[in-house]
């Protein structure tokens, strides 16, 4: 089992972080293995609400169907998958700093089988996209604020 946590302080509200990042419609915007993600379960999303990703790892298309697990509004989301190649938790944590945000994202992962021995790869791959991705949910909301 691996646990890979990346943090920001975003200058934009908590309520906006977490508006944004809540919304699976926004995850290929600023998740660079993420082709699509929709909600499968009437809106608004909340604890029991599911999700389809589909993504690419290893140079191949995967999909991944996600259970909400925790969701409240504006300080934390949990996903859980419940098929997919891996099993995989998504956590964000928001705490308000003012007009500010610190977000952290974590993902736990836990390879079963043959994917045991891939392990490290699994993970330093994991880290590297969440590390993209994590900078890229701060410039896409600091673009917006620096527009007005």
């Amino acid at each position: 089992m691996f646990t890979v946590i990346e943090t920001a302080t975003i200058d934009h509200p908590v309520d906006e972080v977490f508006a944004f990042v809540s919304d699976g419609a926004n995850r290929p915007l600023w998740d660079p293995s993420v082709i699509s993600e929709e909600l499968l379960s009437p809106p608004p999303i909340g604890v029991g609400s599911r999700l389809r990703s589909r993504m690419t790892a290893v140079g191949r298309e995967v999909e991944f169907e996600f259970r909400v697990t925790d969701f409240e509004a504006p300080r934390r989301m949990r996903i859980t998958s419940v098929s997919g190649p891996l099993p995989t938790t998504v956590t964000f944590d928001l705490t308000p700093d003012g007009e500010r945000t610190r977000l952290a994202a974590r993902i736990d992962g836990e390879p079963a089988g043959m994917m045991r021995f891939v392990e490290p790869m699994i993970e330093q791959g994991v880290r590297s996209n969440l590390s993209a991705g994590v900078a890229r949910i701060q410039a896409l909301l600091e673009a917006r604020t620096a527009r007005g």
